[in-house]
């Protein structure tokens, strides 16, 4: 199991600004790169039925998102989402629903006194663990 991600920063910023949107609603969206790269992020719709408390990418996004990335070179490498309470640790919902363990999961806090405001996690097989993220400048 991989134990860090790395991640360009403007990419953190950029799920910070999402998630502080709307702050009471769950923030969603795909993270997509190269060489185990984080470099773009695409953000999605939250189409889950109570948005304020689950995620759920748009299903009419998801794959032309995922059309998107395969059509500009890039992997699929994180899905990332916000806890607008609570903290930025993966639910039994989140752990349940990531379908994708070869991503890393991506948890935003939106609230201005959150210790770390982004945290990532390998899920595989209903196994958690913090991946630390190494953030790298742009080139």
């Amino acid at each position: 199991m991989r134990g860090s991600v790395r991640v360009q920063a403007e990419i953190l910023t950029k799920l910070a600004d999402h998630a502080r949107l709307d702050p009471r609603q769950e923030c969603c969206g795909l993270l997509a790169g190269h060489g185990g790269i984080i470099t773009v992020s695409f953000a999605a719709r939250n189409a889950a039925a109570h948005p304020a408390t689950s995620y759920e990418i748009a299903s009419e996004e998801l794959f032309p998102l995922m059309r998107a990335i395969r059509a500009a070179g890039l992997e699929l490498l994180g899905i990332y989402h916000s806890h607008p309470r609570g903290p930025n640790e993966p639910s039994p919902r989140d752990i349940e629903c990531a379908y994708y363990p070869e991503a890393a999961y991506f948890i935003v806090s939106p609230q201005p006194d959150a210790l770390q405001s982004v945290r990532a996690y390998s899920i595989r097989d209903g196994r958690v663990a913090e991946l630390e993220i190494q953030v790298l400048q742009a080139l």
